[in-house]
């Protein structure tokens, strides 16, 4: 055995949490025990995680970067960006890129290609690519920058999905733009999860792109018409779909009764809590230039010069304890922090839950959801100074 965690609060399949004990070795979960560790196993280091809450490791699929870095950054930048990542309790991730041009989509797949091969030594494992863009509705932007938006490319996307050979996972777009539908099942069918996003989309369009392979929507509720009493929208559609909704739990993205009343009409297994963090996550406050565009870091949020939100900075561990003061369960939102995005971009079978055989990903959190110990395939990754 190489690693034992004991004394913590375990959290189960079906969200509640056990006094228990996790027995790593070789990089996975070993073994669970709920009563005594074998005698056998006295020898093997020990982690005391002391009635503390232990999760599995989060998994963020939304997210473009921090400390001032993004993920095509250098060597020393990768560093400082897993050292964000992983004290906020990431142990997985999805480097997303927002729109951008061919040539830079490339060089980024290549980039990201290059850290993929190093997950075993990572402290992060970057499981895959999600691009936000660049086919998205300008009149729904955001912090995306106009010039590179365009409607979809069939034969720009060929390109890509053959340099990516598979690390795409999510690919957000704008379905009210004929070009951007025509894709959709071409996409689903090559294994990309297709996500709504900055979009102008109806409930009628919303499911007729979820009849076509969609499955997602990004950052639910922001960048796209708002519900009211009579306009069904795409919050609407997606239910009735059951597709997977991105939130970002910050407590600026959404109003707290907003996030109450959604995930109160939500199946919880389909909330995936998303950080939209970028470069400037994990700065202090301040005014920062990224991609030419001054972001400006304010308490609690990030943005733009026109006071347009500009992405997040919260980490998933914020998120996930927002949630909680949203009326959500501790072990459910740890779930739509874990379990969730894991199933979402198809990685349950070796993440996303306590379970034998998994990767040993996990983090130790106290009741405010501040990070302890971050493990990554056994291995500590980081440890907070509290």
């Amino acid at each position: 055995m190489q690693l034992l965690i004991k004394n913590g609060l375990i959290l189960q399949n079906n969200g509640i949490f056990l006094l228990g004990h996790i027995g790593i070795d070789e990089g996975k979960i070993a073994a669970l025990w709920y009563d005594e560790v074998p005698a056998l196993y006295a020898n093997v280091p020990v982690i005391n995680a002391d009635n503390y809450y232990v999760s599995p490791g989060f998994i963020d699929t939304h997210n473009h970067g921090g400390n001032g870095f993004g993920f095509d950054c250098e060597e020393a930048g990768w560093e400082k960006l897993e050292s964000r990542l992983s004290s906020v309790g990431v142990t997985s991730v999805l480097a997303t890129l927002e729109s951008s041009t061919i040539d830079k989509t490339l060089k980024f797949i290549d980039r990201i290609h290059a850290l993929t091969e190093k997950n075993d030594s990572n402290r992060v494992e970057v499981a895959g690519i999600h691009l936000e863009g660049p086919y998205l509705n300008s009149a729904r932007k955001g912090m995306h920058q106009e010039k590179y938006i365009r409607p979809a490319c069939k034969e720009e996307i060929k390109r890509i999905l053959e340099k990516a050979g598979g690390l795409i996972k999510v690919w957000s777009l704008s379905p009210e733009i004929k070009e951007n539908m025509d894709v959709i099942k071409t996409l689903a069918d090559a294994g990309v999860s297709v996500s709504i996003a900055h979009t102008e989309a109806d409930y009628n369009i919303a499911m007729a792109a979820f009849s076509a392979g969609a499955n997602r929507v990004t950052h639910t509720f922001n960048a796209m018409p708002p519900l009211n009493q009579r306009y069904r929208g795409i919050v609407t559609a997606a239910w009735q779909h059951g597709a997977f909704m991105e939130l970002i739990a910050d407590g600026y993205h959404i109003s707290p009764t907003i996030i109450k009343m959604f995930a109160a009409a939500s199946d919880p297994g389909k909330i995936v809590l998303v950080s939209d963090n970028n470069e400037c996550s994990g700065l202090p406050c301040g005014s920062y230039t990224v991609h030419d565009r001054q972001l400006i870091v304010a308490e609690g949020y990030l943005k733009g010069e026109s006071g347009v939100l500009a992405g997040g900075v919260a980490g998933l561990n914020q998120c996930a304890f927002t949630m909680t003061s949203c009326g959500i369960s501790s072990g459910t939102a740890l779930k739509m922090a874990s379990e969730n995005p894991a199933r979402s971009i198809g990685i349950f079978d070796r993440k996303g839950s306590i379970s034998t055989g998994k990767d040993a990903d996990l983090v130790i959190l106290n009741g405010q959801f501040e990070v302890i110990m971050t493990i990554k395939a056994g291995r500590i990754v980081y440890r907070s100074e509290l």
